[in-house]
């Protein structure tokens, strides 16, 4: 049987760049007209991919919410033109809490949007301008109350742990005002310095100070236990949600399942190849405004099967429930913990790893230091 695709669309603009950002973005707010020769793009760039069946949409970025209601409904359109989206299709947008009023919700609604993921980050006024957010915790919390009664299928807050000067009490402070929102979903990261970024500049200068590990590893599990008193519960490393509000979108990624991506900078995978594209603004509208041959592609890999098993590996160990290790066998032909035998014995005897349920999967412990892991299996 085929496998339904997943489908993203990059969205690049920003107003602002945030000073943890290392994605491809265009840090400026658009006008008209850079709008339009960004969705001609995206327009064209759909158009020309194979049709195939599809049941999940999401729009990430950047900053979706900065392109029109108008142009975000022609992007949809073309979509469901070309592609055989299912009924009950998963549609994912991604919106910085001060964009969009009521109408602005409601409006997407309207163009078939049922999943909304806010860019909350934290709720302390001062960290949030530390960031460079545009927004602060009130914005938050009215955007929440706003999608509520828009009447989104499900709405998810993202937030970053392990600010510079974090602390239990401010932490504790932020998870509550989370509480106090309600989401279905909540995405947690912690926070990495890397790339090229204002924090990752502070970090080389030593001008940057961040809070021990130990203390990122309580406050994770201390979110984890009052998110799950909450009724969300955690899926996967980084999300939670309570039942039946799961990202299926982002599961495409997790399981080793088919998607295809638009806009500048964006990754798809068919079949263990994968291809992305040019990465910055002006090369990707110039790649469909001309005669570019291969369109905005910018390079691609085939994986090997071996390569195959090991990203299967790493991205199922992700998940709460782990690897199966009979479907992992009946997909790849092959058992995990013998091919990666001695680094897996390594895992198990340190208390990183287990098997439970017929799963090989993370402990608590595991969980926390999951890179450690990851990195003694390649």
């Amino acid at each position: 049987m085929i496998q339904p695709l997943g489908l993203y669309v990059h969205v690049p603009f920003c107003e602002a760049k945030c000073t943890y950002c290392h994605f491809a973005i265009d840090p400026r707010r658009p006008d008209a007209a850079r709008q339009d020769r960004y969705v001609a793009a995206l327009l064209a760039e759909v158009s020309a991919a194979p049709p195939a069946r599809a049941d999940t949409l999401y729009f990430g970025g950047g900053t979706p919410s900065l392109l029109s209601g108008d142009r975000l409904a022609r992007v949809v359109g073309a979509v469901r033109d070309r592609f055989a989206l299912d009924a009950d299709a998963e549609v994912t947008l991604e919106a910085n809490p001060k964009d969009l009023d009521l109408d602005g919700y409601r409006g997407l609604r309207e163009i078939g949007v049922d999943r909304l993921s806010l860019g909350v980050q934290s709720l302390d006024d001062t960290v949030l301008r530390e960031m460079g957010r545009l927004h602060g915790a009130a914005d938050a919390r009215e955007a929440v109350e706003r999608a509520r009664r828009a009447g989104f299928r499900s709405t998810s807050v993202d937030l970053i742990l392990g600010w510079p000067g974090e602390t239990r009490e401010r932490w504790r402070k932020s998870l509550e005002g989370v509480a106090a929102l309600g989401p279905d979903h909540v995405s947690l990261y912690v926070l990495e310095v890397e790339g090229k970024t204002l924090l990752s500049h502070r970090s080389r200068r030593g001008q940057l100070t961040l809070p021990e590990d130990d203390l990122v590893a309580d406050l994770y599990r201390a979110t984890v236990e009052r998110l799950d008193a909450l009724g969300i519960r955690r899926y996967e490393i980084s999300n939670f949600a309570r039942p039946g509000h799961e990202s299926r979108h982002n599961a495409k990624y997790w399981d080793d399942a088919p998607f295809l991506g638009f806009g500048m900078s964006a990754h798809s995978y068919l079949g263990g190849r994968r291809f992305w594209n040019l990465a910055s603004y002006g090369e990707y509208v110039a790649a469909f405004e001309g005669s570019r041959p291969g369109g905005a592609l910018a390079g691609e890999r085939v994986l090997s099967p071996s390569e195959r098993r090991q990203e299967a590996l790493f991205t199922g160990l992700r998940r709460r429930e782990g690897v199966s290790l009979e479907g992992f066998r009946e997909r790849y032909g092959v058992e995990p913990i013998e091919e990666h035998g001695a680094a897996l014995r390594d895992c198990f005897e340190a208390g990183l790893l287990e098997v439970a349920a017929g799963a090989l999967r993370l402990t608590d412990r595991g969980l926390l230091v999951s890179n450690e892991v990851f990195q003694r299996l390649v």
